[in-house]
């Protein structure tokens, strides 16, 4: 696998772990909720991560993220 490539599963990986946390937090925050559920914590969830300027800060933190750190490790000495 290219270390482009590489880097773009790391960007994907991060994005998908970013999501699943929201999920927990949003599904979970819903049962607390006077007319909550699982499926209302679900729909709002849903509605919440496809909203351009989430999902554009989402992707945006997950690239910068994984930039900073191949960066740094390149900087760093060996040894």
């Amino acid at each position: 696998m290219s270390p482009l490539m590489r880097k773009g599963l790391d960007v994907v990986i991060a994005i998908g772990l970013t999501v699943a946390a929201v999920f927990v937090i949003v599904v979970s925050n819903s049962f607390l909720m006077a007319r909550g559920g699982s499926w209302q914590g679900l729909k709002l969830w849903y509605a919440f991560v496809l909203r351009p300027d989430i999902l554009g800060m989402t992707v945006l933190t997950a690239a910068v993220t994984v930039a900073y750190f191949a960066w740094s490790q390149g900087r760093r000495p060996r040894g």
